[in-house]
């Protein structure tokens, strides 16, 4: 019986789960959001939230101990240079799990898995700053355009009437009634029939000569 065994198997055996793991997580890290199955999801929070509290403090034996769990000197270096001082004040929860539907064919349950601060977020934030500091800027120069306009005046448009000519109309031309033609017929001359020829008499039939019998084999001997 399974009790108390909460580790999911995947219908994988344990290098190729670990093989596995090791794959998303560095995904994750150089990308910072990932889909994948709601299960796998789920477990590799466990398998990369340890080595995010790893990279808060860089040391020798911390590098050592990440890269031999992901064995990429890429996604270590990130992990310690940007991602431990990122999560520096948090205390757990660096992993957002999201549910994404379902997947097309199996229906297998997708989930988003991200980063809980994320470099883009930091990015619209001092893009949100820098909005709010111009929209002060054009707020406090508004007053004065609006001065300056109000001092113009506008001349009224001058309307135009369009001049139309009276285009006079010809009268229609009447046209001459058609002339009718009579048919003229020709009075067709019937020549006289020709009178046929008597039919020829037919020769009588020769009559069929007689055939004479048929001679066996054995008749000559017999003359």
């Amino acid at each position: 019986m399974r009790h108390r065994k909460v580790s999911r198997r995947f219908s994988r055996s344990s290098s190729h789960r670990v093989a596995m793991m090791r794959n998303l997580a560095i995904s994750l890290i150089e990308h910072e959001i990932i889909k994948t199955t709601a299960e796998k999801g789920k477990d590799l929070r466990r398998f990369i939230e340890p080595l995010i509290t790893r990279a808060k403090a860089d040391t020798l034996h911390n590098r050592r101990e990440v890269i031999s769990s992901l064995n990429s000197k890429s996604a270590t270096s990130k992990l310690f240079s940007d991602l431990g001082p990122r999560f520096k004040e948090t205390k757990g929860g660096y992993l957002r799990v999201m549910k994404a539907g379902f997947r097309e064919g199996d229906r297998a349950d997708m989930c988003y898995v991200e980063l809980t601060i994320r470099e883009v977020e930091q990015k619209s934030d001092d893009d949100s700053l820098n909005d709010m500091q111009l929209s002060q800027d054009t707020r406090e120069s508004a007053p004065q355009k609006l001065d300056t306009v109000n001092t113009k005046t506008k001349e009224p448009a001058t309307t135009k009437a369009p001049a139309k000519k009276a285009a006079t109309k010809e009268p229609a031309t009447t046209k001459e009634p058609a002339t009718t033609k009579a048919p003229a017929k020709k009075a067709a001359t019937k020549e006289p029939a020709t009178t046929k020829e008597p039919a020829t008499t037919k020769a009588p039939a020769k009559k069929a000569k007689k055939e004479k019998p048929k001679e066996n084999w054995w008749s000559r001997f017999f003359k």
